[in-house]
């Protein structure tokens, strides 16, 4: 038998939230089977104390599931939230450093992360640094990713939002989560094919298809019973995603054509402030209801299974309008009580609901849900007829979890490829240069250093020396002896590394950046996180590499980039791009090769880069290059309109210089998500913001 850990900010019954009812229930099957199950959860402490000594006791079989909170594994967790301002890596570092100190105590199988803000990027980045041996690799966990709704599905399907900065490194990380991850469990294999397959280049070969588990209400047999007035149900959170707005649109419509239907909708679910109005969803519902009719409208909020169970006995139908959804519990459990259901037709219930023979669909507008409507409230025929006629979803989880000991490991990386170090320096002293003592005392050898030297055109040129013009500046190139070398010999090796002298690498970043590169063929690049000036830069080069020219202008990468062997060093760059032409070379190597990977550690103290951006070159960068990244910049192009290209003081008017675009840049979704409230909408900040610019 196995052991299986679940990441999570949620386990119910103890904390709210979708995704710790699925644990819960994916627990107690496995538990059932005789695995042994891990919880990792980063939830506050009376909390975990409450589960720890009361709740898990109502499990299946407690003696075999135990749980660890990441607040006290992340005792010593070297960063503060100043030094990681995006919560989402900050989340998924401390993830990542509870789970290494998590298998100091634990032998682990199979570790399951949820997919949605990208908890695990860091434990299945890390891994890639860290080569193993064979031996090591057999003890290893699977680390895999379990699909709920990544936010990216939610924002581009379900709300039509986009916030900030941040949320195009969650994008990010929900995408290189699930490329990086060893298995990827689905609920279904039609909303796999519907959103993953093509927006995440998921191959099917690592997609496993894992039935969320469910608890069913109680079975409905006469709806509804004599002298009770009849209801029309909708269970779930209110709120944009759930459809909600469109059920009180169709149901007005219905009470008005039929004013004799002696009917109400009862709207059972918690409120939320997910509106771009200012208010709740719940007060914006109202306001969509004429006051006529809003005694035929009931807010229940929040209810217990038992108390759902008691409302569904006066139901007539069900009506589950959500706009975009993974599996939904509240339909399954009302369709296994018995309840008739509307659903829209998506791809979450495609598996399950066939028009007309265990539901009634509708195509997703409210004409639609009024005529399907409509039809459920006349016809006592058609509503005994979805009543469950068969079961659905009955194969909880699969059988996956059963045969993790026969999975085979993960491949030992390949050979390790040769690179060349470039050492831009500031003058003819290059022996002793902080990068070449640190390059010098690295673990990892293997690596030839070229220095380039700045070559003054104002003197005579020797006449057997060409000069090596590189990011817009003319070079003579030494070795890592001081002696000048032939242009010949400046070509590049399987990949290139560009440092200024005074650069210093901690003693293992070679070792484990050409580790990196090599477990991974579909890679670009390696490298860590920066310090400068004491501050940590946590760069998302690896996340999100359009952001680098505006928030760090030309800086240098300091990446291992792969290249080409035999190139000359001159000719490697776009020339015409002058101090670009690396950023230039990275954007196409990552449409070539695949994303890159960046270490979560300060690595690498660099000094700081020459400051400011020629408009004129990052225009030339974003249009011959950008095309593969279109859909980021166009987004990145928003933001810099709305957020950061003018500040406006008064009547006064100014650009923002690159550091000062870099720190407006620096902006937090939310102050903490803590996974419940995951982020908050773009369009109740916008609206905060449009008000706020009415007033001046």
């Amino acid at each position: 038998m196995a052991v299986i850990c679940f990441v999570s900010f949620e386990i119910h019954p103890t904390t709210a939230g979708g995704c710790g009812v699925l644990i819960h229930h994916a627990a107690d099957v496995l538990l059932s089977r005789d695995h042994e199950v891990v919880l990792l959860l980063d939830i506050p402490d009376p909390e975990f104390r409450k589960f720890v000594e009361v709740d898990r006791l109502g499990f299946a079989r407690p003696a075999r599931l135990r749980a660890y909170r990441v607040g006290a594994l992340c005792e010593d967790f070297p960063y503060q939230a100043r030094d990681i301002p995006c919560v989402f890596q900050r989340n998924s570092l401390r993830f990542a450093h509870a789970l290494s100190r998590l298998q100091e105590l634990e032998l682990i199988d199979f570790v399951e992360f949820f997919e949605y803000c990208g908890p695990g990027y860091y434990s299945l980045m890390q891994r890639l640094f860290q080569p193993r041996s064979q031996e090591g690799r057999r003890h290893a966990p699977v680390l895999g990713v379990r699909v709920h709704g990544s936010m990216e599905v939610l924002d581009r399907f379900g709300d039509g939002c986009f916030l900030e900065r941040d949320r195009l490194i969650l994008h990010a990380l929900e995408h290189q989560s699930i490329s990086l991850a060893d298995t990827v469990l689905v609920p279904t294999r039609t909303y796999y094919e519907r959103y993953y397959r093509t927006l995440y280049g998921l191959e099917s070969e690592r997609v496993v298809v894992s039935q969320p588990p469910k608890v069913p209400l109680p079975r409905v047999r006469i709806q509804p019973p004599e002298g009770r007035r009849a209801s029309i149900v909708f269970v779930g959170r209110l709120s944009h995603l759930k459809g909600v707005d469109q059920l009180v649109h169709a149901a007005v419509a219905l009470f008005r054509r039929r004013p004799d239907l002696d009917c109400t909708v009862e709207l059972i679910g918690a409120d939320t402030s997910e509106t771009p109005f200012g208010t709740s969803y719940g007060d914006y519902l109202r306001t969509l209801i004429p006051p006529s009719l809003r005694d035929r409208f009931v807010f229940l909020d929040h209810l217990s299974h038992d108390a759902i169970s008691s409302r569904l006995a006066g139901a007539l139908f069900a009506v589950f309008p959500n706009r975009v959804e993974s599996f939904c519990y509240a339909l399954h459990e009302v369709y296994d009580a018995g309840v008739p259901v509307i659903i829209n037709e998506l791809p979450a219930f495609a598996d399950f609901f066939q028009h007309e023979q265990n539901a009634l669909l509708y195509d997703g507008s409210v004409r639609g849900l009024f005529a399907a409507m409509e039809r459920m409230a006349d016809d006592p025929t058609l509503r005994e007829r979805p009543r469950r006629p068969y079961p659905v979803a009955e194969r909880p989880l699969g059988d996956f979890y059963d045969h993790l000991s026969a999975r085979e490991s993960p491949a030992v990386p390949g050979s390790a490829p040769r690179a060349l170090v470039v050492v831009l320096c500031d003058d003819e002293r290059v022996t002793a240069t902080p990068a070449a003592t640190a390059l010098a005392r690295q673990t990892a050898g293997g690596f030839r250093v070229v220095h380039l030297v700045p070559a003054n055109l104002g003197q005579a040129q020797p006449d057997d020396e060409a000069v090596l013009w590189l990011l817009g500046r003319p070079w003579y190139p030494h070795g890592a002896d001081g002696g000048r070398l032939p242009d010949s010999e400046a070509a590049t090796l399987d990949a290139l590394l560009l440092l200024r002298s005074g650069d210093r690498l901690a003693p293992a970043w070679m070792e484990g950046c050409l580790s990196a590169l090599s477990s991974r063929e579909r890679m670009a690049f390696a490298g860590t996180w920066l310090r400068t000036g004491g501050t940590i830069l946590p760069l998302p080069l690896d996340l999100v590499p359009e952001l680098h020219p505006f928030e760090r202008g030309s800086a240098l990468t300091r990446v291992l980039m792969r290249t080409d062997p035999g190139v000359p060093l001159a000719e490697l760059f776009d020339p015409s791009l002058g101090p670009l032409g690396e950023i230039g070379y990275l954007w196409s190597a990552i449409s070539q090769r695949g994303p890159g990977a960046i270490f979560p550690a300060p690595l690498c103290d660099a000094v700081e880069d020459e400051p400011g951006i020629d408009p004129q070159l990052l225009k030339s960068l974003v249009i011959r290059y950008g095309s593969p990244h279109a859909g980021r910049l166009a987004l990145l192009a928003g933001l810099l309109h709305e957020q950061l290209a003018w500040r406006h003081d008064g009547d006064v008017t100014r650009a923002l210089s690159v550091p000062e675009l870099a720190q407006e840049l620096r902006l937090n979704v939310a102050d903490t998500l803590g996974g419940r409230t995951l982020a908050r909408l773009a369009l109740r900040r916008l609206a905060r913001r449009m008000w706020h610019l009415g007033t001046r």
